[in-house]
């Protein structure tokens, strides 16, 4: 049977890039004012507006799954990571 192996630097980078691409999301903000500011026809200011609405609902849905992921990758790292110490604490007292 084939050994189990864990890519601790691969889970430590995911969950950096997760943190980092939430952030990037959470730091997009409202832009409507922006937007509203630089368009002056009424109707293109409610299509921009319906758009940014929309936008704002998932990216809101993103942020969430984001963080899920992130959680679960984490508890993965740790789950291994803890298994492999107290695997390590076995072997080292069976010697």
């Amino acid at each position: 049977m084939p050994d189990l192996t864990v890519d601790f630097h691969l889970l430590n980078q995911s969950d950096k890039q997760l943190r980092a691409l939430r952030r990037e999301f959470e730091n997009l903000g409202e832009w409507k004012d922006d937007i509203r500011a630089v368009v002056g026809a009424p109707a293109l200011q409610k299509a921009m507006t319906d758009f940014i609405d929309n936008w704002d609902d998932n990216r809101k849905r993103l942020l969430e799954s984001l963080e899920e992921v992130g959680k679960m990758v984490k508890g993965t790292r740790d789950a291994f990571k803890n298994l492999d110490d107290e695997l390590a604490k076995a072997g080292k007292g069976a010697k």
